[in-house]
Formats: C-alpha cells, structure tokens, sequence
C-alpha cells in the first residue's frame, strides 16, 4: 500500500508550526560563515508543510526554495511566499547543478526504500554548490517507534503507525550511513534519541548529518 502524501496533509497534526532545534543550530552555524547571507540560495527537501522554509526566512534568506510530493503540503507552504515551491520526487529534482549554498532534507530521506535513497542523495549532491553544505536527518536503527507493520528486510518496513500507515522507512546504521554520505567531502554526524511520553518502551531516534560538498 503507498502512501498518500496528500492525505497526510489535510491533517491538523501534520502542520508543524516550529523549526526543529538542532537544524537551527546548524543552520546558525553555516551563516556565521558568511559576512553576508540575504542572498544565499536555499533549499528545503521534502519541506511538508515549511516550519523550514519559514525558519530560513526568518533567519534573513531571501532566496529559500521547497520541495515536495504532496501537493497539499506545498499549497500550506505558499503563503510562506518562497523563492519557488516544486512537486517533484527527490530522485529526480527539475534544477541546476550547483544553485545551492544550503541544503536541507529535515525528516523526509528515510520515507523511501534503501535502493531508493542513492539516488536522491546524488540529486542533492548534485544540485548543491562546491562548499556548500547539507543538514539532514536519516531513522537510526535504534529507532522502535516507526517499526511496526509489516518487515520487508533489510531494516526497511512499511509502518502500520497511525496516519503513516503504508509508509516505507529505511533504518540505518552507522556504517550504512557512512557509506551514504561518502561523496562529500566533509561529513560529520551524531544522533538524538527520546521515548514517547507516557510510553519509554517507544525509542524515537535519528541521525542527524552535517555535510559539505
């Protein structure tokens, strides 16, 4: 069963409001690198419904791009007034080699089998700029929560949880992810972990990637 992207964004609970934490760390990070940021170019891959898009404007970008499958998700992200807004698969994004100076895929790469991945990870490389840099998070293998359902091996399952019902994710681990990332030329990487409150038996648990072409 795929899953309908569209569906999941007619929900209430799929609209987040905020930027997570750790990106905007990054993110800070990166633009204190540069004397002036207004006219970086910027991407959010997968952006949903754009608590990114919307932090990255906040931050002083005036050039911030999304993209995503769901056209439900980019119409939320339109009165966020970006660059441009894209409906497209990660695997085959319809822009220019080297456009970017920050790329993020914040909580969408491992919505997608692991043969899948490679090639959406090439597109990223290839659309960001030489120095530029790329924040992203991948399911850990540690992760419990989202492995319900039904197991399709290699530690990739299509979810029985809630509204991501017929979801595929892949879960990875340290060496997999080393691997993934291998075409940077700088990669750094740690991970976050929490339970569900009311339920410590659920691990929630991402690893979260700062890369640079």
């Amino acid at each position: 069963m795929k899953t309908d992207w569209n569906k999941h964004y007619k929900k209430d609970k799929s609209v987040l409001s905020y930027p997570d934490e750790n990106l905007v760390r990054l993110v800070m990070k990166e633009l204190q690198r540069h004397q002036s940021f207004e006219e970086l170019q910027a991407i959010d891959i997968g952006c949903g419904s754009g608590r990114h898009i919307a932090f990255m404007q906040n931050a002083g970008m005036k050039h911030v791009y999304g993209t995503d499958n769901s056209f439900n998700a980019l119409d939320i992200c339109r009165d966020l007034n970006p660059e441009q807004l894209i409906n497209c698969d990660n695997r085959d994004i319809p822009l220019r080699n080297d456009l970017f100076d920050i790329s993020v895929a914040w909580g969408s790469l491992h919505y997608s089998t692991k043969p899948e991945i490679i090639p959406m990870i090439s597109e990223i490389r290839r659309i960001t700029k030489s120095g530029g840099s790329f924040f992203a998070t991948l399911r850990s293998d540690k992760d419990t929560y989202l492995k319900t359902g039904k197991h399709l091996g290699n530690n990739t399952w299509q979810t029985g949880l809630d509204d991501l019902t017929g979801t595929t994710v892949s879960f990875y681990n340290e060496d997999e992810l080393k691997q993934l990332f291998s075409g940077f030329s700088e990669l750094n990487y740690g991970w976050m972990e929490r339970t569900i409150i009311g339920d410590t038996s659920k691990v929630i648990s991402h690893w979260i990637i700062s890369a640079r072409k």
